[in-house]
């Protein structure tokens, strides 16, 4: 149970000095940008899927989708909105505008037979192995992390990688592996950037933070009686009714517990999207999990530790589809006025997938230790082709020019 625990937090934070599934070749591309209906404001993490292949909305809301033909439908889908449908006929050759238009869901729609949130979120529980793939899934996915020092990039690292998953109703299998595919890597050469993160885990974070999947680490009754519940509201994924219910710490604890919201289809009380963050309240705790080891004189003061599962359900059964992890806390050296405050992010989208009883878990002597990181296991990049076929997660405009910056400094190192 602890060593699980300190899985989702990862990120066991290691500070020090710095740091068989190919598609086709893709013949057909859709590019765009997804925006609320209402606000015109950009929307992240929206999912653009034909079906199987798929990718996310960067933070900006942009997303480019390569496919190996022409689809009949892309398919646009986030919690909170109505369902978008786009064909290949319609799509013209250009770059498409989506307007997602918000879905509203009474209150008094909620009628969970006489269950309080807590009994709601046993019986999601009990159906887990009827929601959830009976079978090995081979996914494909593209894994990204940065690390930001006040509002600048001084690490990224990225890459597409293979994550082979046992059936649901297996937990913690030991089989479940990830193989690097390919991968690029930028680092400033500031003397003042020296100090950074490096974390463990890193491509892992599909059978780290599959928490519906890792179930000693919070949806098990033990646990669980560490926390109050309560419904907040309804919502809609996929066009269809979720309950949402929030999670609190109940006790004091010699660890630390989390915040969230638990999001459970109305119809098969799958769970559909899992938000988590660490309790700051006791920040000793906070970083007693989430720290390994820094330097000698190094103070070290956590700020935030989130945690976002988005699952996706198609032909009745719901998988996992996007995982992104935030963490943010402040350096600061004895006897020295400066601080730096630092934001790690590590995102993954599945974007292709293959299921079967007779896949083969990735071979021992290919598989990502999760005691290393992700930035040692990948080479520098100055290649603007490098991803080709594949699909990512398009890289927004600061994104870009930190690339930019780094590359610019490395050029004159």
């Amino acid at each position: 149970m602890e060593m699980m625990r300190t899985y989702l937090t990862i990120m066991a934070l290691c500070l020090c000095n710095l740091f068989a599934m190919a598609q086709d070749d893709a013949v057909w591309t859709l590019s765009g940008k997804v925006i609320d209906a209402k606000t015109r404001k950009p929307m992240a993490h929206v999912s653009v899927t034909d079906r199987q292949v798929g990718t996310v909305t960067n933070d900006a809301g942009e997303f480019v989708l390569k496919l190996s033909q022409a689809p009949q439908t892309v398919t646009f889908s986030c919690l909170g909105y109505k369902t978008q449908k786009l064909s290949a006929a319609a799509w013209g050759g250009v770059r498409v505008e989506v307007r997602m238009e918000p879905s509203s869901v009474m209150l008094d729609e909620i009628v969970v037979q006489g269950a309080d949130a807590k009994e709601l979120v046993l019986k999601a529980m009990e159906k887990i192995e009827d929601n959830y793939p009976n079978m090995p899934n081979l996914l494909r996915g593209f894994y990204r992390e940065t690390v930001e020092k006040r509002n600048r990039f001084t690490s990224i690292s990225e890459g597409v990688v293979d994550v082979y998953k046992t059936a649901y109703d297996k937990n913690n299998d030991w089989r479940e592996g990830v193989a690097i595919l390919k991968g690029r890597r930028l680092l400033s050469q500031r003397p003042s950037d020296t100090l950074s993160v490096k974390l463990q885990g890193g491509p892992v974070l599909p059978i780290m933070l599959d928490v519906v999947k890792q179930r000693d680490v919070l949806l098990n009754p033990e646990e669980l009686g560490n926390y109050t519940f309560r419904y907040v509201t309804m919502s809609k994924a996929d066009d269809r009714n979720q309950y949402v219910v929030e999670i609190a710490p109940l006790y004091v604890l010699p660890y630390a517990l989390y915040h969230g919201r638990l999001y459970i289809d109305q119809e098969t009380l799958a769970f559909t999207r899992i938000d988590l963050s660490l309790d700051m309240s006791d920040l000793d705790k906070v970083s007693q999990m989430i720290l390994k080891k820094k330097p000698l004189g190094l103070r070290f003061t956590p700020h935030e530790l989130s945690i976002y599962i988005d699952y996706k359900t198609d032909n009745g059964v719901t998988r996992i589809n996007y995982i992104r992890n935030v963490i943010r806390f402040r350096c600061d050296w004895k006897r020295k006025l400066f601080k730096s405050n630092f934001t790690v992010t590590s995102e993954m989208v599945v974007t292709d997938r293959q299921e079967g009883k007779d896949l083969k878990p990735i071979k021992s002597r290919d598989t990502f230790n999760r005691k290393d990181n992700f930035y040692d296991k990948v080479v520098y990049f100055n290649d603007p082709d490098f991803w080709g076929k594949e699909n990512i997660i398009e890289p927004t405009e600061d994104l870009l020019k930190g690339i930019e910056k780094i590359k610019k400094r490395i050029s004159r190192d």
